[in-house]
């Protein structure tokens, strides 16, 4: 290989860990947004809530759009952190009902709620946002899920072709009509109600995916 032929290969791109200060800032943001929504919250309130001034803030984000964009992603990335990882040696039907239930108690937490009604405010005025939310953060789930099921599939448990389809009929079939009513801001069913239609929706699914 010749000298001018050769080349660096370019070091892999690190994560972006943010500093104590961003970290105040988006503290602060999130929670004036799930407080007020996206359209009552001003960047003012931002910097006061924080405890910085303007020109810091805006030395972070340029805009109100910005930060919310940067928390959407957050939440995207962290959508799958905490949820546990289904031990099927105790066979697929327990192992899958403590999955959905983690799904389903997700959107009956009002903290999650909230962001979720947030981002869905916004449909109008900032499509791109919901887009973002909506593709990363379901394909981010669907992604973990699917893995699940073929981790299930490897021990004879389900059989199916499509793990991502399995994976989404499995949410739709268990989670009902909960994410709906929370972006609409309607009434939810009793959580006796919402475990009732989570293990009538997994039967289904066991009964469709039987080996």
């Amino acid at each position: 290989m010749t000298e001018a032929a050769e080349t660096t290969a370019p070091e892999p791109a690190t994560e972006h860990v943010p500093n104590r200060k961003e970290c105040q800032i988006l503290s602060a943001a999130r929670t004036q947004f799930l407080e007020q929504g996206f359209a009552e919250t001003s960047m003012d309130g931002i910097a006061r809530a924080a405890g910085v001034s303007k020109a810091t803030l805006y030395a972070y984000f340029p805009s109100k759009e910005a930060l919310f964009r940067n928390l959407i992603e957050i939440e995207c990335s962290q959508k799958c952190t905490d949820v546990p990882k289904p031990d099927f040696d105790l066979g697929a039907e327990q192992a899958l009902r403590e999955l959905c239930a983690h799904f389903v108690a997700r959107f009956l937490t009002r903290e999650w709620a909230a962001f979720f009604q947030a981002v869905s405010s916004e449909r109008w005025r900032y499509p791109e946002l919901c887009h973002r939310y909506f593709n990363s953060g379901k394909q981010n789930v669907l992604d973990l899920v699917a893995g699940f099921l073929d981790e299930a599939k490897a021990k004879g448990l389900l059989a199916f072709d499509d793990a991502q389809m399995a994976a989404e009929q499995l949410l739709h079939l268990t989670i009902s009509d909960l994410p709906m009513r929370v972006a609409l801001g309607l009434e939810l069913r009793s959580e006796a109600e919402y475990q009732r239609v989570m293990e009538s929706g997994l039967a289904v699914f066991l009964k469709a995916y039987a080996p």
